[in-house]
């Protein structure tokens, strides 16, 4: 079994195990049923978060003039284990960040102090997945996108009462960055740019600003009423 895997495990065994010290009950259960709703609220996350990476993708595309093309080491293998690869990075992250961290704090203090502490944490652990340590402003600006997603990962989570949209959301996300389009941990995926364009001048100024837009739009169709009542009508019809 790989590593990778391994690991997920063991952060699905520590977070069950941390839970029920708190309360004594098994919050696996609570996240993953009712099993229809649940499903349908990972595909309804992980399809919103992978078309509008899909769209800011071709977006940047656009204003950069960069062209795409299958990689020519692409494999099937390669494809699937770099697939698994962001999977099980949204895993431990979910686990971690939302499945202790957020849901220890909210038992212990409050809903709105675990997700401001949880979108901190998780704007922080991404200066080291990032690698911009020591550049404030590199720091900056990455605390401030991926905390506000972070702080749509836990309003998601506190709305659900489960970790479940939270993975779909993120994974629709890292999964067309990663396998797509070669942004993620495995390097070169699928496609590969005919150029890199440097992050500097105005399409840093663009890419910030688009990047802080990404959760806001999350975020509203996350609380618009037809995804209430989509949850409702789920809660429904599982319930007769």
């Amino acid at each position: 079994m790989p590593f990778s895997v391994l690991l997920v495990l063991s952060f699905i065994v520590i977070s069950w195990f941390c839970i029920y010290l708190l309360e004594k009950r098994n919050i696996l259960r609570s996240w993953l049923t009712p099993a229809n709703q649940r499903l349908k609220e990972f595909a309804f996350g992980f399809i919103l978060m992978g078309a509008l990476c899909l769209i800011s993708q071709l977006f940047f595309s656009l204003i950069n003039d960069i062209s795409w093309a299958v990689s020519a080491d692409i494999s099937l293998t390669k494809f699937l284990s770099a697939s698994l690869a962001d999977l099980n990075g949204v895993l431990i992250e979910e686990l971690v960040f939302r499945g202790v961290l957020l849901y220890g704090l909210i038992k212990l203090t409050s809903a709105k102090t675990g997700i401001m502490v949880s979108a901190a944490a998780f704007g922080i652990f991404h200066w080291f997945s990032y690698g911009v340590l020591g550049n404030i402003l590199g720091m900056t600006l990455v605390f401030i996108t991926t905390g506000l997603m972070g702080y749509v990962f836990a309003k998601v989570y506190v709305k659900t009462e489960s970790i479940v949209l939270p993975v779909g959301l993120h994974l629709g996300w890292n999964w067309i960055n990663g396998s797509i389009f070669s942004n993620g941990i495995s390097g070169t995926v699928l496609l590969v740019p005919d150029q890199i364009v440097p992050l500097e001048g105005y399409f840093a100024l663009i890419s910030f600003l688009w990047y802080v837009m990404i959760p806001l739009v999350v975020l509203f169709s996350i609380n618009t009423n037809a995804f209430d009542r989509f949850r409702l009508r789920l809660s429904t019809n599982t319930a007769t």
